[in-house]
């Protein structure tokens, strides 16, 4: 299971010159019972991930937490640059490999008037930016609320998806599906508005990963 441990908010900029905003850290039990840590950037609009490879081990979740907190912005700078160079390298590959095996984050936002729907979409009576929600192999994290330009227009909710195969893509597309089917929300993927279908969902989410879509693999509207 992954363990969302830390959030930083930091203004830098990658190789390329593209900002990032958000900095993730996150935890992952190994078999042999320690924990390995890596580090996620999340550019300013949302659009774009970058990831390290395993940044530190340590014995517990806690000592995970506690290394997170101590880092500075150097190290941060230097991660990024790690992460960057690590993406120019899996660009020449194959398939990409995240510190434990493959995985995607991508960004979405929910567009609603419904103020309590973001939290049964998180499982919870109060919004925390960061906060993590667990669902099978992949989980969602809320980011934030955007307040509408105008008064009458719904309220936008920002969340990160994170899986690592086509099936936790599947299963988080499905629940996306069964939350917001028939309750007016508008979502949008990557900045694009997607249908709420099983099926554009789970393509929309793998699109731009190195997870590749199973035609075989449908979503729930496709069953039905």
């Amino acid at each position: 299971m992954t363990e969302l441990v830390h959030e930083r908010v930091l203004e830098l900029r990658d190789g390329q010159g593209t900002a990032y905003r958000r900095v993730l850290v996150y935890a992952e039990r190994q078999p042999a019972g320690t924990w390995v840590a890596w580090v996620e950037f999340v550019s300013a609009n949302g659009d774009k991930v970058l990831q390290t490879d395993r940044e530190t081990t340590q014995s517990s979740l806690n000592g995970i937490a506690y290394w997170a907190t101590g880092l500075h912005r150097a190290y941060f700078e230097g991660a990024l640059d790690r992460a960057y160079r690590r993406m120019a390298d899996l660009g020449t590959s194959s398939a990409a490999t995240s510190p434990a095996s493959a995985s995607g984050m991508v960004s979405f936002r929910v567009r609603s008037a419904d103020s309590h729907l973001p939290m049964r979409l998180m499982s919870t009576h109060t919004l925390v930016p960061g906060s993590r929600r667990q669902i099978r192999e992949g989980g969602v994290v809320y980011v934030r609320a955007v307040e509408p330009a105008l008064m009458d227009m719904p309220r936008i909710y920002e969340f990160l998806a994170h899986f690592r195969t086509e099936t936790a893509a599947a299963v988080l597309s499905s629940y996306l599906e069964s939350e917001l089917l028939d309750t007016g929300a508008i979502l949008e993927i990557r900045g694009t508005e997607v249908p709420i279908d099983g099926a554009a969902i789970r393509d929309a989410l793998l699109a731009g990963t190195s997870i590749r879509a199973n035609p075989k693999k449908r979503g729930k509207s496709e069953r039905e």
